[in-house]
């Protein structure tokens, strides 16, 4: 009876690997927590084009990820920060560092067999989303030092690389950003969400209600005419956005 228990964990943990190992080839730019159950192992993507890929993850509290890699020229957004420690090769590389919401950092490639694992060993639970880029290289390389729309000017400077810019906005309510010579290639994450809008000669349009977590790609605009986004609800709203260069 033992030994019948014992060879269907056996199955279950291999069926288990297969399944992490089968998503990793359909997808490597995709991280996946063996440690996790159900969806959280896996995420959800929440943007994806030719060039980049948003997973967006959730660790519990009290939970680890489990060991697994990174692919590299990946930048990570808390939503939802924490108590992160971590550890390599099953020894502590760091314990009970904080991450507030909206902080964001840089993961060079990092191969399974280094026993990458990190763990949220906080009370609440943590939620970022990883910007991962496709691209080993530069997307303008003719153009290192970018010169960045007025979308940027006056906002927060979170990090840069020579591969991406990122900034943090916050705005009131009923406050608005003018903006023109959208250079395209730039995400917005939203770490507080509310409604959120466009105005263009005076015209409202575009209105949307976004929730924290929410995620998208402001299309390239080379048109001198100016036009504004603004908070048009009652609470503040927080964003950060991500040039790619």
């Amino acid at each position: 009876m033992n030994l019948n228990i014992f060879n269907k964990l056996s199955l279950l943990l291999i069926i288990l690997l297969a399944s992490c190992a089968t998503l990793k080839e359909q997808n490597p730019y995709l991280l996946v927590y063996p440690n996790l159950e159900g969806d959280y192992r896996y995420g959800e993507v929440v943007l994806e084009n030719e060039n980049v890929i948003l997973q967006k993850l959730i660790v519990g509290a009290g939970q680890w990820e489990g060991i697994h890699s990174h692919p590299g020229n990946q930048l990570y957004v808390h939503i939802r920060g924490g108590e992160w420690s971590g550890k390599l090769d099953g020894e502590f590389e760091y314990y009970g560092e904080i991450d507030q919401d909206g902080s964001v950092g840089w993961m060079d490639a990092i191969p399974e067999s280094a026993g990458h694992n990190s763990g949220n060993t906080g009370d609440n639970d943590i939620e970022l989303i990883y910007v991962t880029l496709k691209k080993d290289t530069p997307l303008y390389p003719q153009n290192k030092k970018n010169t960045y729309s007025s979308i940027n000017q006056s906002l927060e400077l979170l990090f840069e690389n020579e591969r991406l810019i990122a900034h943090r906005q916050k705005l009131e309510p009923d406050q608005w950003h003018n903006t023109h010579n959208l250079p395209g290639d730039q995400l917005y994450i939203f770490i507080k969400g509310g409604q959120w809008a466009f105005k263009k000669k005076g015209e409202l349009y575009n209105s949307q209600l976004y929730k924290a977590g929410s995620a998208g790609l402001m299309k390239k605009n080379t048109s001198e005419e100016s036009f504004k986004y603004g908070n048009t609800g009652s609470l503040p709203i927080e964003v950060v956005w991500v040039t790619l260069k």
